[in-house]
């Protein structure tokens, strides 16, 4: 399998790749391993949940908790670990990671793949301010 960390984070001009690690349905969470280049399980939800929608990275991308982008994308199709979606980012939840001695920013991309029934239906989560046409924000930029 091939480094999936390390594919590039742009799928053309507007669109980002999305590497899913744990599909829509699971009840456990896993993670890409870089250095095994494969999934591995990070933690099992409580009994009786399950995860709503893909949740992945975005790839040759860093945030500022070290790890790729988060990314969680909206769709209905059914989906496997380590499948590389084409996505359009509509959004992002701002979030605080809390540790017991920092607290750091740990955003979330929200996207849709393209040439789903989702795209056609979510153009955003909110209207984007023409003053702030900065997209995407410098700390998404791929690293180098």
């Amino acid at each position: 399998m091939p480094n999936l960390a390390r594919l590039p984070a742009w799928a053309g001009h507007e669109l980002a790749h999305v590497v899913v690690e744990t599909p829509r349905g699971a009840r456990a969470k896993l993670t890409f391993d870089p250095e095994l280049k494969t999934f591995v399980l990070s933690k099992s939800l409580m009994l009786g949940l399950s995860y709503p929608y893909d949740w992945g990275f975005i790839p040759s991308t860093r945030a500022e908790d070290g790890d790729p982008l988060d990314a969680m994308v909206i769709h209905d199709a059914a989906t496997t670990p380590g499948l590389v979606l084409r996505c359009k980012l509509i959004g992002v939840l701002q979030t605080i990671q809390k540790t017991k001695h920092e607290q750091i920013r740990n955003d979330r991309v929200i996207a849709v793949p393209t040439d789903s029934h989702r795209e056609r239906e979510l153009q955003g989560v909110g209207e984007k301010s023409s003053k702030n046409s900065s997209w995407p924000p410098t700390s998404w930029r791929p690293r180098r």
